[in-house]
């Protein structure tokens, strides 16, 4: 705990209003479930197998406090369209929960792919993320989407099987 509060204060000087999350999941590692909440609830989510992905960089360097910036910018000015997908998201994420604790991968990457587009819909996803989330779905995996703040950095595909992988990474 002492680690991760450390580490989360300096989540804080480099990104602003950090969720927490970054510094939870390199803390604790494996799957979480974590809330943004008071307290922050944060559950281990155990699982017979091992979920197989496919990380994709765009080698864009992404300002996440930017990005962050601009989502809230722009949910003051549409908050009944803001707060619809933030709905939707949140649904998602109990959605995919779920679907974890069932090890029901179609369902994970359809999840995956609905949560994408509503990223597009907050104008946080980019050309290079839309295209490297394209070229892994063109390629097999279940789903894509983007991870992290947005506007660059990284997509996650998720690819079970070496062949697979090896397909979508290539």
């Amino acid at each position: 705990e002492e680690i991760n509060n450390v580490a989360f204060e300096g989540e804080k000087g480099y990104h602003g209003t950090p969720s927490g999350i970054d510094n939870t999941a390199s803390t604790f590692g494996g799957l979480i479930w974590f809330e943004k909440s008071e307290p922050v609830i944060m559950d281990k989510i155990t699982l017979a197998n091992p979920i197989e992905i496919v990380m994709g960089n765009t080698g864009k360097v992404a300002n996440t406090a930017e990005a962050v910036a601009g989502v809230k910018e722009r949910k003051e000015k549409f908050p009944d369209k803001y707060q619809s997908i933030f709905d939707r998201a949140r649904n998602i994420a109990f959605l995919a929960r779920r679907a974890f604790q069932d090890e029901d991968l179609v369902e994970i990457g359809k999840l995956m792919n609905e949560n994408h587009k509503l990223l597009q819909q907050i104008e946080v996803s980019s050309k290079e993320l839309d295209f490297l989330v394209n070229v892994a779905r063109k390629y097999g995996a279940l789903g894509a989407k983007l991870t992290g703040g947005g506007l660059g950095g990284n997509m996650i595909a998720l690819t079970p099987g070496r062949d697979l992988q090896d397909e979508v990474a290539n």
